[in-house]
């Protein structure tokens, strides 16, 4: 359709809201991008807030209400109003709609060869390019986001809405504190080995099962199937090394199959010990759209191409982490190991990060977890009013009194707290002083 047919059906349907004051229902369905001339756009607007104060759509009301400087007079709206009989106006809706989602294809296209051409990350740039696409399909518009009227509008229609506000932890110190695990947000667990940040991850992750999302576990330090013995392990008791060796009586087996027959029937955990470079884990987001990705851990991530220096490969993982929180608009948490530089103190701040203070800066939340030692244990001893006797001897059983801290929250509090860890159930329990 040529130019001056396309700005003729913006000013025919402008004239039958002036023609009809009972089309005023439909302004709801346009969108000043959607028109191509400026005087359309502001007299759409114009007639949108009247509608909206239930004021009249006459020419002398429009007109009053339009700025002087604007260039808009009323023989323009007499036009308007003398146009809008050639055809009904959801006719001139669809084609107005047909032609603005023609543009809107053609500028995502244009904007896809124009990030090809530059050499960004692939994946990255055809999941948005995908995601673009869809909401172009699916919505007939695509929101410009980047003003504060958009931004209003989204903060507006999130607070006002009951719908989900993010993921549960369902650790409820973490879900005090951090308040949950949102879009865009990369959070760290770090500890020193065997103190349980994967099994802090694995917790994680199986209530974020609870509730219907999906997630994908990055292992470079297990196979899959090591890491899902682990699942079973915290669902029904059963140990690994039970499973490893075959040592399992009929009432072992029948909880087996129970737990897998759950995992299976949800398809919600993805296992993945192949991928090993953030391009990789791009890719394979893409496909698999979950809702949240943990990465155990990121000192075992590799880097595409030869840094010759350590701090700055571990910072340059830590940063692509990040990015891909904000490119696939998901919550990632990545898991790291801490030095040797704080020995038996409470890790806190950047310093105990081992490779890379980034992975600090980088985090939107940081947690730590520490077996508290000498003065430390003794006064957590003390807090949660227990014998000193007692907690050793749960220790011996493999039952552990640790600290979980936050030490890193860019929209809370941080703090910490005693928890007890049953290494053999591999969960973290809550403890009630």
């Amino acid at each position: 359709m040529k130019n001056f047919e396309a700005i003729n059906i913006e000013q025919s349907i402008l004239g039958s809201f002036i023609f009809d004051e009972s089309l005023g229902y439909k302004l709801d369905e346009l969108r000043d991008d959607m028109f191509t001339v400026s005087y359309n756009k502001h007299i759409l607007n114009t007639m949108k807030y009247l509608h909206k104060e239930k004021m009249s759509l006459d020419i002398q009301t429009i007109s009053a209400k339009i700025s002087e400087d604007s260039g808009i007079n009323v023989s323009y709206l007499s036009n308007l109003a003398a146009m809008s009989q050639c055809l009904s106006i959801d006719t001139h809706i669809g084609i107005l709609k047909d032609k603005y989602l023609r543009r809107e294809i053609i500028k995502n296209c244009t904007s896809l060869f124009q990030a090809l051409g530059d050499e960004g990350e692939i994946n990255s740039i055809i999941y948005n390019f995908d995601n673009r696409m869809q909401k172009i399909l699916n919505e007939g518009y695509v929101e410009n986001d980047d003003s504060v009227t958009s931004i209003c509008e989204r903060i507006l229609d999130f607070l006002g809405n009951n719908e989900e506000i993010g993921i549960r932890f369902g650790v409820k110190f973490l879900d005090d504190i951090i308040g949950g695990l949102f879009k865009g947000e990369l959070t760290t667990i770090a500890a020193r080995s065997g103190v349980g940040k994967t099994a802090l991850a694995l917790q994680i992750m199986l209530n974020c099962m609870e509730q219907k999302k999906k997630v994908l576990f990055i292992s470079r330090e297990m196979s899959n199937e090591q890491v899902f013995m682990r699942n079973i392990t915290k669902r029904t008791g059963v140990s690994t090394k039970s499973m490893k060796n075959k040592d399992l009586d009929e009432e072992s087996w029948q909880s087996i199959l129970r737990v897998m027959a759950d995992f299976n029937s949800s398809n919600l955990i993805y296992i993945n010990d192949r991928i090993s470079t953030i391009s990789a884990l791009r890719k394979r987001i893409r496909t698999l759209k979950p809702d949240l990705v943990i990465v155990d851990y990121i000192q075992l991530m590799s880097v595409e191409g030869n840094m010759q220096n350590r701090e700055r490969e571990v910072a340059t993982l830590s940063r692509e982490l990040k990015n891909i929180t904000l490119d696939f608009d998901i919550p990632l948490i990545q898991l790291s190991q801490l030095n040797d530089e704080m020995k038996d103190l409470r890790p806190w701040g950047e310093r105990p990060m081992r490779d890379s203070k980034a992975i600090f800066h980088d985090s939107n939340n940081v947690v730590y977890i520490h077996e508290p030692v000498f003065g430390d244990f003794d006064e957590a001893v003390k807090d949660i009013n227990k014998s000193k006797e007692s907690i050793l001897g749960a220790k011996k059983k493999g039952v552990k009194l640790v600290d979980l801290i936050v030490a890193k929250c860019r929209d809370g509090e941080t703090g910490f707290r005693h928890y007890c860890y049953n290494g053999p159930r591999l969960h973290f329990q809550y403890i009630n002083y």
